[in-house]
């Protein structure tokens, strides 16, 4: 039973995976109001108190930068550097170095490098680490172990 699930859902995500990359490339280009708006609702998402509301509005800026790669997104990465040094969950920190990784700004860079060295929680420190020797290639390593057994 659980083999054939696990085959149902390869199969689903083998379909679904070209079609999501036809829906960016048929996106429409977005007018000076619609950027406007974008940015005006991003920032005060950053602020909300509702986690769910900050964690999606990170997750729409990944979305943003894949879909609109020439929209420029860098009003946003001040609001995620303060998330990623001064967040209470580590979650979040994490999420907002992978926004700031995919955001791909030098600032973005620089914070994430910090937070690999400076960060007070071990798992935030090891995914900035990650997300820091990745920077810039076309392909990302999740293999944590195997990373940290070629650098020593």
């Amino acid at each position: 039973m659980k083999k054939s699930l696990s085959v149902y859902a390869l199969m689903l995500a083998l379909v679904a995976l070209p079609l999501t990359a036809a829906v960016a490339q048929d996106a429409r280009p977005l007018t000076e109001n619609q950027k406007s708006l974008i940015e005006t609702n991003v920032l005060a998402n950053l602020e909300s108190p509702s986690m769910e509301v900050r964690a999606g509005t990170m997750q729409l800026l990944i979305d943003l930068k894949k879909t609109y790669p020439k929209f420029d997104i860098g009003f946003a990465v001040l609001p995620m550097m303060e998330t990623l040094k001064s967040d209470e969950k580590a979650e979040f920190r994490i999420l907002a170095a992978l926004a700031l990784y995919h955001l791909d700004s030098e600032l973005g860079r620089f914070a994430v490098e910090r937070r690999a060295e400076y960060d007070s929680n071990d798992r935030v420190a090891r995914h900035c680490a990650m997300l820091v020797r990745n920077w810039g290639k076309a392909t990302v390593s999740t293999d944590l172990i195997a990373e940290a057994r070629r650098t020593f």
